[in-house]
């Protein structure tokens, strides 16, 4: 069982952490991904993490993909905001644990790299949008997850010192920046990181 006691609040990432979006991620960029052939995990970590409207740039003019990087972000929007408000279900754990941090009073925001109309969607879909006292998005801040400026946003959300709060992501390069940060992090999913503090498959081990 996690101890919720001295927590100052909470970071979220969305997509793999607390809604079941991977798979419609991959499925999207299935098509773009195959104009360019094999990428390193580097090149992927760099597109994940930036702003999407600044990922349609990098697909479209360092790589060639679409017309231009607009015709990128349509495919992107045409098949992802359908799927975030109708399809997207939570990942194991996701609602319970946010609901029982929120029960313990402590503050939660989401810091994530898909645009708010999709975070907004998918969240209100899983029942939990209004579990979060705000919503970071890297097209709205202007720096992608490999930037600390994104963190110190949540940082000043959340009201608390980052020793404080406790991150939650499944992307390992997402969990070293946060952990450089100096915030407690907890690695869910497949992908483990020797950063840290917690490595689980699922929200609902912490529960248990």
């Amino acid at each position: 069982m996690f101890d919720f006691k001295n927590v100052g609040g909470f970071v979220f990432d969305c997509d793999g952490t607390l809604l079941d979006t991977i798979g419609a991620w991959d499925e999207a960029e299935e098509e773009l991904f195959s104009q360019i052939g094999p990428m390193t995990q580097e090149q992927e970590n760099e597109i994940h993490a930036a702003p999407i409207e600044r990922a349609a740039e990098i697909l479209h003019e360092r790589y060639g993909v679409g017309a231009s990087s607009a015709d990128v972000l349509d495919h992107f929007d045409n098949f992802l905001i359908p799927y975030y408000g109708e399809k997207a279900n939570p990942m194991v754990g996701a609602i319970e644990f946010v609901r029982a941090a929120r029960s313990h009073g402590i503050p939660c925001v989401v810091v994530s790299s898909s645009p708010r109309r999709y975070l907004e969607a998918g969240l209100r879909r899983a029942g939990i949008l209004d579990c979060f006292s705000a919503l970071i998005s890297t097209d709205e801040v202007g720096a992608s997850k490999q930037d600390f400026a994104i963190y110190e946003v949540a940082e000043h959300e959340l009201g608390c010192n980052r020793d404080c709060i406790w991150a939650v992501d499944d992307a390992p390069y997402a969990i070293a920046v946060m952990h450089e940060f100096g915030m407690n992090t907890i690695c869910v999913g497949h992908r483990h990181s020797e950063f840290a503090e917690l490595d689980i498959e699922t929200l609902a081990e912490l529960l248990a």
